[in-house]
Formats: C-alpha cells, structure tokens, sequence
C-alpha cells in the first residue's frame, strides 16, 4: 500500500478553483486610502509635536541670551530665529518682558507664538489652538 497518495490531496484543476479575478484591486482600493491617511495623520502629529518642542526651546534659548548683561533685542530676535529656523518655521512672533532690557532688570520674560497655519504641510483642521506657545522666565545674570 502506498501512504503518500493517502495524506494528498487530489490536485485540483484551473476549472475546479472559484474565481478570484479583481480581489486583490478591490481590496487595495479599500485599504490604500486608509493606510494613506493614516501615515499623513501619523506625519503631521509629529510635525506638530516637532513645533512645540522648538517652539519652547526657541524661548529657552532666547531668554539665557537676554540675561546676559548688555543683551540686545536684535540678539534675542536672533537666537529664538536660529532654533526656529532649524525646523522651518516661517514666521513667529516674539515677545520680550520688560522691553527695553536695562540694568535694573530682575528677570526677562519670553513668549513667543508660532501660528500652526503656513508652517505645515497639510490642514490644520484638526489641531484644537493652531498656535504653538513657549515662553520661559529666567532671573538675570549680575556682574
């Protein structure tokens, strides 16, 4: 007797398999839509994320430029530009507490917006505030 023909299974020809033609295009036109948004949300969510993060490190940065003593507005515009420009914000505006920086000032305040509009690739529709805000309070430096 002869146990290979036992556990195979009869070949079955073209005729007898169901017919399958265009599965495959209507599942990938079901699914590619979905998986395309989804990399696109996936995308903008760390864009977003990337924003804010830069925007509260340009606040950082330009505040440790206005507590240095002599510290120029121009300066401070240009620190918080340097860190911003890095992620490819366009425009942003920056705020400084007090302004004009003198001698007798105790600390230094910076706020700065970031509007979410022009600064990414897609709509900001779902973004709650399209506006990213980073401020940082630092005590000024004394010789």
């Amino acid at each position: 007797m002869n146990f290979a023909r036992c556990f195979h299974a009869p070949a079955k020809t073209p005729r007898q398999l169901p017919s399958r033609r265009g599965a495959l295009t209507v599942e990938v036109a079901i699914c590619l839509p979905i998986l395309i948004t989804f990399l696109f949300a996936c995308y903008e969510v760390a864009h977003a994320n990337m924003l804010l993060h830069a925007t509260e490190s340009a606040a950082y940065e330009a505040a440790r430029v206005g507590i240095v003593p002599g510290a120029k507005p121009a300066k401070i515009r240009e620190a918080a530009a340097f860190v911003l420009n890095s992620v490819g914000v366009r425009n942003f505006t920056l705020t400084m507490t007090p302004d004009p920086i003198t001698t007798k000032t105790n600390s230094v305040k910076i706020v700065i917006l970031v509007p979410f509009r022009g600064n990414t690739a897609v709509s900001q529709m779902f973004v709650r505030d399209p506006t990213f805000r980073g401020q940082c309070e630092l005590t000024r430096e004394t010789l």
